[in-house]
């Protein structure tokens, strides 16, 4: 009897055991370190955390707590924990771990405080300073500082005698590993799902490039995609690589959506994009268009008029908005109006005014 009740307890326990363990789920990746190699992958293990629903909750990832510069540093594993979109939660140390700084001085409760701010600071100056640059600045605060008369780094961006440990630590946090936790989380939403997180403030930014990795062209998304942009005009950028890989009506059919909706700033961007795509755009977009034409600034009607001038898209319709635009206020749109219009087919009238213009300006022309 004794031994039916040893048997079906450790069945429990195998049975509790094997339900925690579907918890995490071990992820092998191959990821570029800027402080370790900027050409070999390294090899490490990201750890994910499911929720109820099995979706994921948090990653966790064991790493190195410092890459160093001439090999005299001290070098603990430490864990660090991102959210479900791949951004920063927290470091956590081992209970006998405790990080140093130059001259083997642990760090103050202010230190890891410090530390903790730099991580979660997604922007520093520490993203764009190569391993050789900090090599450079070494010291005599050690390998692990920062104190010679040039200063690469301004000094918010490390704690002080730990600038290895701020380096290699926040480019854990904030390198390859984050976009293959954002692939993760992905991967566990459907296209429906996401097009739902377009609405949320929090994860649009994500939904979008999840979309855009997935390749959905459909009505549905499209719509989606256009109306989070009208209402987060920020995401306009993130979007281009969306449309620029689309069919070529649905990228026209987001540019003539999209550019009536955007500020200036953006339709710049957009008609950027537009003049160096290599999208196939016909007069249509041209006459949807042309209505904005005269709220155009002088950058937008130059970029425009180099579109219309390499895409070979000039219309009737579009000659008569710009034709009116010879009366601006803005001299040097009419101006850049006046020399584009010099190189079209005109009809008797709009030569009229063409030479009109002439007369009134020719001492500025």
């Amino acid at each position: 009897m004794k031994h039916i009740i040893y048997f079906a307890l450790s069945f429990c326990l195998f049975l509790w055991v094997s339900f925690i363990s579907t918890d995490e789920i071990k992820h092998t990746l191959h990821v570029i370190h800027k402080g370790i190699s900027l050409t070999e992958p390294v090899a490490c293990t990201l750890v994910e955390i499911t929720n109820k629903k099995a979706l994921p909750h948090e990653f966790y990832m064991d790493v190195e707590s410092v890459v160093c510069g001439d090999n005299q540093c001290k070098i603990d594993v430490v864990r660090i924990y991102w959210d479900e979109l791949g951004h920063f939660n927290k470091l956590v140390l081992p209970d006998d771990v405790a990080l140093e700084k130059s001259e083997g001085k642990s760090f103050t409760n202010a230190d890891y405080k410090k530390l903790h701010e730099i991580l979660k600071n997604e922007n520093s100056a520490l993203k764009n300073v190569y391993k050789d640059e900090i090599v450079g600045t070494v010291g005599s605060e050690g390998v692990d500082a920062m104190s010679g008369e040039t200063i690469l780094l301004e000094k918010s961006t490390y704690v002080k005698g730990a600038v290895w440990t701020c380096y290699s630590l926040w480019h854990w946090a904030h390198g390859d590993v984050k976009q293959h936790i954002r692939d993760i989380t992905g991967n566990s939403y459907s296209k429906r799902e996401l097009q739902s997180f377009l609405q949320k403030d929090n994860y649009q930014l994500f939904a979008l490039e999840q979309l855009i990795r997935k390749k959905d062209f459909s009505k549905r998304t499209v719509n989606a995609i256009i109306n989070a942009i009208k209402t987060n005009p920020e995401l306009l950028r993130t979007s281009m690589r969306y449309w620029n890989s689309a069919p070529g009506d649905i990228y026209q059919y987001g540019a003539q959506e999209l550019l009536p909706a955007v500020n200036s700033a953006n339709r710049v961007l957009y008609l950027t994009d537009i003049l160096q795509t290599e999208q196939k755009l016909n007069t249509a977009f041209i006459n949807a268009t042309n209505p904005l034409i005269a709220k155009f600034s002088y950058q937008e009607i130059d970029i425009f008029l180099n579109i219309l001038k390499v895409k070979k898209l000039t219309t009737p319709n579009t000659i008569a908005q710009l034709t009116a635009l010879l009366r601006a206020d803005d001299f040097l749109i009419s101006r850049r109006v006046y020399y584009y219009l010099k190189t079209q087919e005109l009809s008797a009238d709009d030569k009229l005014k063409i030479e009109d213009y002439y007369q009134q300006w020719k001492h500025k022309l």
